[in-house]
């Protein structure tokens, strides 16, 4: 796991990104930028039009990975193309198997509970824990957790009280709007509760493909929201529970999910099916266990027979990380390695 404290505007933070970490930027690179059978001229199509889009509506991003390529060494279409190359492809493809949970009250209020899942070997040498300080008037400080050289979050917590965890889900179809990565880490950036960030999310389409966040609140608001190609779903716990994996669940998303030739043939075998076993794991586990910040834990432990949350080879993942994020306490806690296998080490924001 990469440690990164990073200060400034975001070229700047992105210049210490860079310049921290440089060789778990280039295995994130040779990890996750494949391209498999696209034409090179159909990557360059893609990436200028990722670059017009981001340009458009979230332009400091495009400077923060200026300032990972200048400061890691690689060139700025590398770092771009790690940084988007779903939305470059057009499709559902990369890290998508996650599970996430939300209580709505526990002995630490309430409650998110995340795993990370990936399909790449060498997890532990590119993943990143990243403490992001913008300059005065560009957005609240926050903790998050995602992977060297990239925007992406995977969840995290700001200094407002507002936390947030995503898995992805594989959704495609035309979109005017930009990539995942700078609406997923924007609520953390700019939103200062759940009710903002789902304004934020409002205001923007996603682009080439989706994803679920559990949001919460320091003032105990808990929401589910499905980010699709120009469709969002909004839902409020029914009971005191919330939890996902990579399948969509609300009806107006489910028309754009792909199907599971269409998954498989861009690598992803078996998400599916290893989505909806891990669904019907947390359908049993969930609801009976307490509502405390030791059966999160052990929920995001489980290892059972068939769709554990913590995965080891089912469907080639491999649970890389979790984390825990009390909203009201401003804490996180992470297993920053295989759950089963590593301690819950905790931060406060």
């Amino acid at each position: 796991m990469n440690h990164l404290n990073n200060v400034g505007s975001a070229y700047e933070i992105g210049r210490q990104h860079g310049a921290s970490c440089p060789t778990a930027i280039r295995l994130a690179y040779q990890a996750w930028a494949r391209f498999p059978g696209v034409a090179d001229s159909q990557v360059d199509a893609g990436l200028t039009l990722v670059r017009q889009r981001l340009q458009r509506s979230f332009p400091e991003t495009l400077a923060e990975m200026r300032g990972i390529a200048d400061g890691s060494g690689l060139s700025e279409r590398e770092i771009l193309a790690l940084n988007c190359f779903d939305a470059v492809l057009g499709v559902a493809t990369g890290k998508l198997c996650c599970s996430t949970i939300g209580f709505a009250d526990s002995d630490v209020g309430v409650l998110l509970g995340k795993t990370a899942d990936w399909n790449v070997d060498g997890a532990e040498d590119m993943s990143a824990w990243q403490r992001y300080q913008p300059l005065p008037g560009e957005g609240y400080t926050f903790i998050h957790y995602g992977c060297a050289g990239t925007l992406w979050t995977e969840g995290g917590l700001n200094e407002a009280g507002l936390g947030m965890v995503l898995n992805g889900l594989p959704v495609t179809g035309p979109s005017e709007g930009v990539p995942w990565v700078p609406l997923a880490r924007g609520v953390l950036q700019h939103c200062g509760n759940v009710q903002e960030a789902l304004t934020f999310l409002a205001r923007y389409d996603v682009m080439g493909w989706g994803f679920h966040l559990i949001l919460a609140d320091a003032r105990g608001d808990l929401a589910s929201i499905e980010v699709a190609p120009r469709v969002q779903a909004v839902r409020r716990p029914q009971g005191d529970v919330l939890f996902h994996t990579n399948h969509c669940l609300y009806q107006e998303t489910q028309a754009l999910e792909m199907d599971e030739a269409a998954v498989d043939a861009y690598g992803q075998r078996g998400l599916l099916e290893n989505s909806r076993a891990r669904y019907r794991t947390l359908e049993r586990i969930v609801p009976p266990a307490p509502r405390t910040l030791s059966a999160m834990q052990a929920l995001l432990r489980d290892r059972s027979a068939v769709g554990p949350t913590s995965q080891n080879g089912e469907q080639g993942m491999r649970t890389a990380y979790a984390m825990i994020i009390a909203p009201a306490k401003g804490r996180i806690w992470a297993a920053e390695g295989y759950p089963p296998e590593f301690p819950f080490v905790e931060y406060h924001i």
